[in-house]
């Protein structure tokens, strides 16, 4: 969950840096928000042939960088072994009971743990694993409710 959280606030910087980007950059000659950037006056040169300012250079440098990493965390998350989710979600499981059946977790034996796009569901025992294969982005919708509360 908590790389989840990760992703999302690279992204958002990711995309808060392309439209700071977007709303203060200078960078061609065509017409912007109704007016037209060849002829007004500001304190930096326009190039003929479509070089950018520093500013703008280092902020397209940096929304690169931001991508890269956004892209480097997410191959991170989704390349977590099974092992590596169950153990880490594990100690902040946020149910009690099992999601298919109801009954409490251990009540039948050791609980059985499902991993399915990066979210743990813990089972009563392996006779509810079938009703979860037909429909699991339900549980694991209910597992996230769960968390959140």
């Amino acid at each position: 969950m908590r790389m989840k959280n990760i992703v999302n606030l690279l992204v958002t910087i990711m995309v808060g840096l392309s439209c700071t980007l977007w709303l203060t950059s200078c960078g061609s000659a065509s017409d912007h928000a109704g007016h037209d950037h060849t002829v007004h006056d500001h304190d930096h040169e326009h190039s003929e042939k479509g070089a950018e300012d520093p500013a703008t250079n280092t902020a397209n440098q940096l929304a690169g960088a931001i991508s890269e990493a956004a892209n480097q965390v997410t191959d991170k998350v989704e390349s977590m072994s099974e092992e590596a989710i169950i153990a880490a979600q594990s100690a902040v499981y946020p149910l009690k009971k099992c999601v298919v059946s109801g009954e409490a977790l251990g009540s039948m034996g050791e609980s059985v743990n499902y991993v399915h796009e990066g979210t743990l569901i813990k089972l009563c025992c392996d006779h509810c694993k079938p009703d979860l294969d037909k429909d699991p982005a339900k549980f694991v919708a209910m597992v996230k409710a769960a968390t959140t509360n």
